[in-house]
C-alpha cells in the first residue's frame, strides 16, 4: 500500500501541475475532461502510468477474500474504477485501468480465464459510465448502462428473475440518480465535485460494471469455455443475488470518499497553476 501512496501522490502532483491547456491539446487529447484537462501529452501519460500502479497495487487486495473467505474477483482496485474515468476521460482512462489489470495478470493476482476477462469488461464499463458523466457527455453516459441492461435482458443465459424481483432491479433504480445528477450538472445546478453528484456517478458506474462483468462472464463460462453448465451458473447467481447490491453499495461509499478528496485536490491545484 505505500507503493500505491506515493503513485497517488504523483498522479494529483502530476495533474495539478499540468492541468492547464490549449485548444491543440484540447482537440487532440479525445475523452480527457474539461475539469482535469492536462497540459501535455507528456503529463497525460505519465499521470496514467502512475494511476494504473496504484490501481495494479489495489487489485492485490482481494476483498471477496477478505469478507468471504474466497476468490480474487472483488479487489480494492474496485474502490477508485470510476475515479479513472472522472480524471481521465472514458478513452485515457479505461486504458489506465487496462494496464493495471494486465499488470496484475502477470503478477498472478488475476487470472486470464472467463472470470478474469469478464472482470476487465466490468472495469472498463465502469470507467466509461464515469469517464463520459465528466466529459460532459451525459446521454452516452446514460445510454451505456441502458444498453447493457437491455443485452443482459435480451441474453438466454441470463437469470431475469430471483422470485418476484428482478435482478437488475439496482441497475434500474441507479439510473434515477445517474439522470437526475447529469440534468442537475448540465442547466448549472450541481457542481461535478459535488458530493452528491460524485456518489451518483460512482453507484450507477458500478453496477454497470458489474452487470457488464455479469453478461460476459455468463457466455464465457457456459458458451465458449463451458466451465459452467446453464444451471450450475443460475445457481451461483442466484447464490450471490443477495450480495450485489451490500457489495455494490460498499464499493460506492468507499470509492466515493476516496474519489470526492482526489478530484477536490486535482481542481485545488490546477486553479493555483499558473496559466500558460
Amino acid at each position: 500500500m505505500q507503493s500505491g501512496h506515493v503513485a497517488l501522490k504523483t498522479l494529483v502532483d502530476g495533474l495539478g501541475t499540468g492541468a492547464r491547456s490549449d485548444e491543440s491539446v484540447k482537440s487532440a487529447v479525445v475523452g480527457v475532461p474539461p475539469l482535469l484537462r492536462l497540459k501535455r501529452r507528456t503529463s497525460i501519460v505519465a499521470s496514467a502510468s502512475a494511476f494504473a500502479a496504484v490501481y495494479a497495487v489495489l487489485g492485490t487486495i482481494p476483498i471477496s477474500r477478505l469478507v468471504l473467505g474466497a476468490g480474487n474477483f472483488l479487489t480494492a482496485s474496485n474502490f477508485v474504477t470510476p475515479l479513472a474515468g472522472m480524471m481521465f476521460g472514458p478513452y485515457v482512462g479505461g486504458f489506465a485501468a487496462l494496464m493495471g489489470d494486465i499488470m496484475d495478470i502477470y503478477a498472478g493476482s488475476v487470472a486470464f480465464n472467463g472470470i478474469g476477462i469478464s472482470i476487465l469488461a466490468a472495469d472498463l464499463a465502469t470507467v466509461a459510465v464515469a469517464g463520459l458523466a465528466y466529459s460532459g457527455k451525459r446521454k452516452a453516459a446514460l445510454a451505456v448502462p441502458l444498453i447493457v441492461i437491455a443485452l443482459y435482458w435480451a441474453d438466454p443465459i441470463s437469470v431475469l428473475f430471483i422470485g418476484p424481483v428482478p435482478f437488475t432491479w439496482l441497475h434500474v433504480a441507479s439510473l434515477f440518480p445517474l439522470a437526475g445528477a447529469l440534468w442537475l450538472e448540465g442547466s448549472g445546478r450541481m457542481s461535478k465535485l459535488n458530493p452528491a453528484f460524485v456518489v451518483s456517478i460512482t453507484f450507477a458506474a458500478l453496477l454497470c460494471g458489474q452487470l457488464t462483468g455479469t453478461l460476459v462472464g455468463q457466455e464465457l463460462s457456459v458458451r465458449v469455455f463451458g466451465t459452467l453448465s446453464l444451471q450450475a451458473w443460475r445457481g451461483t447467481v442466484e447464490l450471490f443475488f443477495p450480495l450485489y447490491p451490500l457489495e455494490r453499495t460498499f464499493f460506492t461509499a468507499v470509492g466515493s470518499a476516496i474519489s470526492l478528496p482526489v478530484l477536490r485536490a486535482v481542481s485545488r491545484r490546477r486553479s493555483q497553476s499558473p496559466p500558460a
